[in-house]
């Protein structure tokens, strides 16, 4: 076992000595874990495995109200935890399990207003760990960056999988894990040999670091999440060396399901399935489709997820059996695709309402059970608005009496839900276009809304009373926020523009390439700027020194 943590070395006296210190955590037993980044968490989940538990792994950064309601719902025999108000909240009780064969419960966004918890059996994780290692190169020695947050499945992959391999697990901590100027300091720094990202985290990494220079001493890089913009191959092939994957596959399937080498492809695919694996391409009738038709990506083999915690119904709509094959158990992904004539699986979106957000699955009507429960809001609906080839954003719209104050929506929301799905804009809407049998029109709902143009704005917008710099500046911010042409003005606040940490490095990244100049590392924090005002000032500031 070997795990670098700034700088340090942790190896199997590190955790021989962390597993004295919970001897008495017994096996078969259900246990969460609510943990900061650092090796005591990836210990944790050792050992929990080693002792066949189940691991329920939580982001101690989520709301409250989210971490109670999967503490409700997962009945876990205990809780371990670095977190103050976590840690002595829970007493031991044992489960009446006596073999244990789920390995890991992970929570995902629900359509019902609430997460669902998946249900991974030891089985599906080893067959796992055995497939990925017929196609990625995982030879002891080599080191592998942790990078993803513990509530996200490919944390697996980039501790328990690598370790189980001999590899050296670099483990990023919040803020490398976040921006992404520290986060190509920590690639390079460390000597990378592996990577796993989403499209948009590495488009992140691609704008501070234009040359991927970071990504000299990496081999492999694996690409999944999102839909795998062509764009970003062909920089990825143009400007590294290593071998590029696209990785594809649902939380229920076990991590990825399918693998494609895109190292020397001219076209993206998201390959053929990993050992024990099917792959199904279904119609709505549940019929078997040939190669070239388009249908339901359905997922077979030993990969499968038990099912949903406490939710025989979902377990039983999503975990079907053929049928033309009654002994094959598959997995409906909600996901639209064909087989190539080379064999090759082709990705081509969804057949619902749900999206992926920075690499996360999300439900877009949990987000609006939510917003529906507050107080003067009648209907709403939240859609995912394409800003560029690798990034979306959450916009919510609602119907109500009156327009409400958006911080106070947003404060809402972030007690109930992790901060990816917190929408970053809101309009009030007259009404909302319906289909012929009553439903919402989701895909016409942007017809509702009065786009204003930049002759529109108000005048205190038009920066009248700012020199030129300042003017560019807020032209910059301005594009980068609004690319639908909303409405900020520099009194503007970052809550009202709907400024999340990607947004923010997005607007950094975007004004230094503009301007020439380098971010104070102090100033890298969104709780710096509270109006579009007072970024504009800053860049201004810099500009002038």
């Amino acid at each position: 076992m070997d795990i670098i943590y700034k700088d340090n070395h942790y190896d199997k006296t590190d955790y021989n000595e962390f597993v004295k210190r919970h001897i008495d955590n017994p096996c078969n037993i259900k246990t969460m874990l609510i943990m900061r980044r650092t090796p005591e968490l990836i210990f944790a989940m050792c050992m929990c495995l080693e002792r066949n538990n189940t691991v329920i792994p939580i982001d101690p950064a989520y709301p409250k109200k989210h971490i109670d309601y999967i503490i409700k719902d997962s009945a876990p025999d205990k809780i371990i935890s670095d977190i103050d108000s976590y840690n002595d909240l829970f007493q031991e009780k044992r489960s009446n399990i006596t073999q244990n064969d789920v390995a890991y419960i992970l929570y995902t966004s629900g359509s019902t207003g609430h997460p669902k918890g998946v249900e991974v059996t030891y089985e599906a994780l080893s067959n796992f760990i055995e497939g990925i290692s017929e196609t990625i190169d995982f030879s002891p020695g080599k080191r592998i960056a942790c990078l993803t947050t513990i509530s996200f499945d490919i944390f697996f992959l980039e501790s328990i999988v690598a370790l189980n391999k001999g590899l050296t697990v670099v483990l990023a901590d919040e803020e490398e894990q976040r921006n992404p100027k520290l986060m190509a300091k920590f690639i390079k720094d460390n000597a990378v040999d592996i990577i796993q990202m989403t499209p948009s985290r590495m488009q992140l990494l691609l704008n501070y670091d234009k040359e991927l220079i970071c990504l000299k001493s990496v081999k492999e890089i694996m690409i999944g999440g999102e839909a795998f913009p062509f764009g970003l191959l062909q920089t990825l092939q143009e400007k590294t060396t290593a071998r590029i994957y696209n990785m594809y596959g649902p939380t229920e399937t076990t991590i990825w399901s399918t693998i494609s080498n895109l190292t020397y492809k001219d076209h993206i695919d998201i390959g053929r399935p990993i050992k024990n694996t099917e792959i199904y391409i279904m119609d709505d009738s549940l019929t078997l489709l040939p190669s070239g038709q388009i249908g339901e990506i359905c997922i077979g083999g030993k990969g499968l997820a038990k099912g949903y915690v406490g939710r025989d119904d979902l377990t039983a709509e999503k975990f079907i059996y053929l049928p033309q094959k009654p002994n094959v158990r598959v997995y409906r992904t909600g996901d639209m695709g064909r087989h190539l004539p080379d064999g090759d699986l082709e990705y081509l979106g969804r057949t619902d309402n749900q999206v992926k957000i920075r690499g996360h699955r999300v439900e877009l009507e949990e987000i609006e059970s939510h917003l529906n429960q507050i107080k003067g809001i009648h209907q709403a609906v939240v859609i995912a608005l394409e800003t560029n080839e690798t990034d979306k954003i959450l916009q919510a719209f609602y119907t109500s009496d009156a327009t409400l104050n958006q911080k106070e929506i947003t404060d809402y929301l972030s007690s109930k839900l992790p901060e990816y799905m917190i929408p970053v804009r809101f309009k009030r809407v007259e009404s909302f276009l319906q289909t012929e049998n009553g439903k919402i029109d989701r895909k016409r709902v942007l017809q509702c809304v009065e786009i204003k143009t930049g002759d529109d704005l108000p005048e205190e917008s038009k920066l009248s009373e700012l020199n030129a710099v300042p003017q560019k500046a807020f032209g910059v911010i301005k594009s980068t926020l609004a690319p639908k042409n909303e409405d900020v003005t520099l009194e503007t606040s970052f809550v009202e523009a709907g400024v999340d940490s990607i947004t923010f490095v997005n607007l950094v990244v975007a004004l230094e390439s503009e301007f020439n100049f380098e971010w104070d590392d102090e100033m890298l924090l969104i709780t710096a700027f509270s109006t579009i005002r007072s970024m504009v000032e800053y860049v201004d500031s810099k500009i002038s020194e």
